[in-house]
């Protein structure tokens, strides 16, 4: 920590853990440490901060889910090799993650692409309000972020508005981008989005390649027009190292 002061903890309100999870993540972000480089020993962080160190694995582990450190176990606590600039975002704009990269000057491909024409049923099939029965395309892809895999996505359409054959070699990731462009299409006015913030399960691990129980941000989203019609349901699991939401509150 050349040059760094490093804060104590205060006792206010906020637990303590919490409070170091803060404090180290700030260390790392400013450039104190450097991708690759060891941490200070648990018994030297505690006494800085001024925590114990059950306290101080708290926040470590905080970390850890966040893809910023990785701690070998019999050797030390080291900053992720790679820490990646975040896209932010305000939730209140309705644009795609191709859209907001493109904003900050990334590249984004496409990997896993699933196309399939499949019968809905439970929170797909309420979300998209259709009869069951119905018909849906669902659309599964990982978005890789200049190489690095940032985004799972699954999109489910009804298949009168959007059939396996319009996802072809043109596709570049965004269902919401082709929606908007298809020349028959409904014009999409607004989405209703919930936030929730897992980890991921065996599935989820395999598709963006990061440990199972790593932290992961949900969009659940729901697509409407103008007219109230739902015309799209997404779940969307980004890793947060890629990517911070804002909501501009009046």
């Amino acid at each position: 920590m050349k040059g760094y002061m490093m804060q104590r903890i205060r006792g206010d309100k906020i637990p303590l853990h919490v409070q170091a999870t803060s404090i180290l993540r700030e260390a790392i972000s400013s450039g104190a440490h450097k991708p690759g480089e060891r941490l200070p020993s648990e018994t030297t962080l505690a006494a800085q901060l001024g925590i114990s160190r059950p306290t101080l694995r708290e926040a470590l582990l905080n970390l850890e889910r966040e893809g910023l450190i990785v701690r070998r176990h019999g050797v030390g606590t080291f900053v992720a090799k790679t820490l990646h600039p975040q896209m932010v975002s305000g939730l209140e704009r309705l644009e795609s993650v191709l859209q907001l990269a493109a904003q900050h000057g990334m590249d984004v491909t496409v990997a896993d692409l699933e196309v399939n024409t499949e019968t809905p049923y439970g929170d797909t099939l309420r979300n998209l309000d259709l009869a069951p029965g119905t018909e849906i395309t669902c659309v599964r892809r990982v978005l890789l972020i200049d190489g690095i895999r940032a985004v799972y996505m699954i999109d489910a359409v009804p298949s009168d508005l959007l059939a396996p054959n319009d996802i072809d070699d043109s596709f570049q990731g965004s269902v919401l981008d082709l929606l908007r462009h298809k020349s028959n299409g409904a014009t999409i006015t607004h989405a209703v989005a919930d936030i929730v913030p897992i980890t991921a399960d065996a599935n989820l691990s395999r598709h963006l390649d990061v440990s199972r129980r790593r932290a992961l941000l949900l969009i659940e989203e729901s697509l409407f027009t103008e007219s109230g019609d739902v015309v799209g349901y997404s779940r969307n699991y980004f890793i947060p190292d890629f990517f911070r939401f804002h909501v501009v509150r009046k």
